[in-house]
Order: structure tokens, then C-alpha cells, then sequence
């Protein structure tokens, strides 16, 4: 076990949270949450730092997404911004790596419900193709086609397009930011404020998708894929179970996804270009964060985050549908959990202690009859220790057949370490 070493700490951002990390070809790619506050809401950045030796040595902190912002202040009252939160990544067959993150506009997200817009109709089909819905001050609707053209509700064609995260233009003239209100407000060095527009899109979450093409060097512009996945049931609160998809053996990426209804799944067949959604999932009770593990004979387990012994549930048609599964022996506080298939074994890491601390990596075997017929997990006693102290999110990815790395928060909300570990 190596010693840990700081990879997002105050050095160089500012307040990180929820990480992620995969291995895409021999090279470690991190993502993590940076924003001003250290609060789930706010001014909040997507950054990645990279590692060609293993975890041994990391390039600097890059930003990969801003959040449009009317103040980019570090006061936790502000919430003068949209924000992203809660990346997830996987490295798609043909080697890209995809992140999935919830987006939210101008709000304090869930963490003040009853800002959140439920009964505005967020997305509608147009042409056989579902669409985004902005509105005017008056209650009139219009709609965002896919290549950012507006029409409104006669479906005639307007002045307006929409660019980049919400920047609503009138031919050359720029109007605003549609996920923002009001005025701009005060910007820290830098960053750059903008203002809202007269057109708003609906506050609630959205799903926004980033790819990379060459192993987290470069990232495509964050793009709402929120109108392929969502279901009517949903609500107004559809977000990312943040630290690491699962690309299966047949080359399904998997995405965990929570909702105010349940726990999901969404899926791509095509290294993330288009996304498909399942049926709301019954997760044992659970309606928060989960991870995923695929066995040997294509079936998959899916770990929660519920307090007490780890919820679990189980896919045998690759993630299309879900049926409860029987509880590992593990238990667990309340917090973000993250699985990961080495071998013959599956890992799962997690805090240990009555609250966020003692972080341990559970151990289980996958196991055979005589036969050698796959019979499912047989969880070891004996746990990997990975700290002392405070342990919140984490996510692992294998580094070679005998070692593993692990990205974890170590202090609340403000640094996230790596460490290796032989297993």
C-alpha cells in the first residue's frame, strides 16, 4: 500500500468533492467537483487531473466545464449560478471515455426542493424527436430544436438560437443565458459572470455528457442528453450516482442514475453516442446513489447507499431491468459507495465507522459449484484497510493485475487523495 498523495487539495482549486476515476489505456484520468463554497450548490467547476505512470505523478489541474454564473462568489449563500455536480465516467469500447454529470440552473438544487419547477414541461417531441422547452416572462412556450434553432408553440421559426450551455442569441445579438436570472454580480479572478435571458428554461436537473477522444487530454463541450432518458415519473430531479460507470463485457456502458421515484439505469450500445433508458428500478427501498459490478456470467450487482447492511439488486439481461438481490454482509453508514471487478474478485469501498471515517475496501469472491456453474459473491471477513479518519466518496479503477488505485475525499469538502493499493 502506497501512501496517499493530495490530488485535488487547496493548492490548486478551491473546494473539491465527488471524485471519479478510470484507467483509459494505461492512463489515469480524475475528475472531481471544484467549486467556491463547498456546498452541493453554487459556483461549481468540472476539473481532471492525469497520471502516465500509475498514479505516480499528475499533470495539472484542468477545467473541463464552467457552470454559466451571474457570481462566482465563494459566500454558501450565493446561489447566483447554475452548477455542475456528481461526474461519472467510463471508457467506452473503442477507448473514449464518456462523463455523465447532473447539470442544475440558477437554485440550490435539492437541497431546496421547492424551488425546483415541477409542473413545467421541461421537454416535448417535435418531428419525432424530443425537445427542449424554454419560456418567456409571460408563460409562452418555445422550443429548442437540435441544432439550437428556436421555434415557438406554432412551430414558426424565431430570430433566436441557443449555443454552447444556454447562451440565447437573437441573430448575432447576445441576450442572456437561459439557466440564469437577473442581473450579472461579482466574479473572482479568473472567471467571467453573465446575465439571465428573457427566456428560461425550466429549473430542475438536467443530464449533461462529455466525451474525450484521447484518454482525458482533450473534452468535448458538456451536452444535455436529458430528453432521451428521462421518464414522466421522475419529477423534477433526475441526477448522476456519481464515481465510475461499468462498461460490460459485451460492450454495454452502464450509467447509475437516482431519481425522486427510484434508482435507474441508463445505457448506450454505441460508446456513448446515443443513450437508452430502462424501467424505473425497485432498488430495495433505496432512492439515492448506487454503483455496479458485471460477474463472470454477464449478470450484474448493483450496491447502494442506504445505512445498515449495503442494498442490493441484481440484472441478468445486461442492465435492461432489475430484481432485489440478497444483501451482502457489509454495513455501512449512509454514503456514496463504488464497485470494481479485479479478477476473480469484486471490491467495494466504503467508510467503515458509525459515520463518514475508517475508509475499507470490502472483499468478495465470485464463487463456483463443482461443476464449475457460477453460484454468485461469497464476501470475505477480512476488509482492506485504506485510512484512519474522515472518508467519504471514492471510486477505484485497476492499474495492474495485482493493484488497484483509489481516489477518495479525506477532508469534508476541500481535498481528495489517491492511493495504491496491492491486492
Amino acid at each position: 500500500m502506497s501512501d496517499a498523495k493530495i490530488i485535488f487539495g487547496k493548492d490548486n482549486g478551491f473546494e473539491f468533492r465527488i471524485p471519479s476515476l478510470v484507467n483509459a489505456d494505461g492512463v489515469l484520468v480524475a475528475a472531481a467537483d471544484n467549486g467556491r463554497s463547498g456546498c452541493d450548490w453554487g459556483y461549481i467547476e468540472l476539473c481532471v487531473r492525469r497520471s502516465l505512470d500509475g498514479g505516480e505523478s499528475w499533470s495539472e489541474l484542468k477545467t473541463i466545464a464552467r457552470p454559466p454564473a451571474r457570481s462566482t462568489s465563494s459566500d454558501v449563500e450565493n446561489t447566483k449560478s447554475a452548477f455542475f455536480i456528481d461526474p461519472c465516467m467510463a471508457v467506452a469500447p473503442n477507448g473514449d471515455i464518456v462523463m455523465l454529470v447532473t447539470f442544475f440552473p440558477e437554485s440550490k438544487g435539492v437541497h431546496n426542493m421547492k424551488y425546483l419547477e415541477r409542473k413545467k414541461i421541461a421537454f416535448t417531441r417535435f418531428d419525432g424527436v424530443k425537445c427542449p422547452i424554454i419560456y418567456d416572462r409571460d408563460g409562452n412556450y418555445f422550443i429548442i430544436l437540435e441544432n439550437g434553432a428556436v421555434i415557438d408553440k406554432s412551430k414558426a421559426k424565431t430570430a433566436f438560437n441557443i449555443k454552447d450551455t444556454g447562451e440565447l442569441y437573437k441573430g448575432d445579438e447576445y441576450m442572456g443565458n437561459i439557466y440564469l436570472n437577473g442581473a450579472m454580480s461579482k466574479a473572482e479572478e479568473g472567471t467571467a459572470t453573465t446575465f439571465g435571458s428573457p427566456f428560461k428554461s425550466p429549473k430542475r436537473s438536467y443530464i449533461f455528457l462529455l466525451k474525450s477522444t484521447d484518454k482525458g487530454e482533450t473534452w468535448s463541450a458538456p451536452k444535455d442528453i436529458t430528453p432521451s432518458i428521462l421518464n414522466e415519473e421522475d419529477g423534477a430531479f433526475i441526477g448522476v450516482a456519481p464515481g465510475s460507470g461499468l462498461t460490460t463485457s459485451s460492450g454495454r456502458i452502464l450509467i447509475p442514475l437516482y431519481t425522486e421515484s427510484g434508482t435507474a439505469c441508463i445505457y448506450s450500445d454505441d460508446n456513448g453516442n446515443t443513450w437508452q433508458r430502462n424501467q424505473r428500478l425497485p432498488y430495495t427501498g433505496n432512492k439515492d446513489e448506487w454503483t455496479m459490478a458485471e460477474a463472470p456470467d454477464g449478470r450484474i450487482y448493483g450496491f447502494g447507499r442506504d445505512k445498515g447492511k449495503v442494498p442490493a439488486t441484481l440484472s441478468f439481461d445486461r442492465g435492461i431491468t432489475w430484481g432485489k438481490g440478497d444483501k451482502p454482509p457489509i454495513k455501512a453508514p449512509k454514503c456514496q459507495k463504488n464497485a470494481l471487478v479485479a479478477g476473480n474478485k469484486v471490491l467495494l469501498s466504503h467508510p467503515s465507522g458509525k459515520g463518514r471515517e475508517n475508509g475499507v475496501i470490502s472483499v468478495g469472491e465470485f464463487s463456483y459449484d463443482k461443476k464449475n456453474n457460477f453460484r454468485g459473491i461469497k464476501w470475505l471477513d477480512e476488509e482492506i484497510k485504506v485510512n484512519s479518519g474522515f472518508f467519504a466518496y471514492s471510486c477505484m479503477a485497476k492499474i495492474d493485475d495485482n493493484t488497484i488505485g483509489i481516489l477518495y475525499e479525506n477532508k469534508p469538502s476541500g481535498e481528495i487523495v489517491f492511493k495504491k493499493i496491492k491486492i
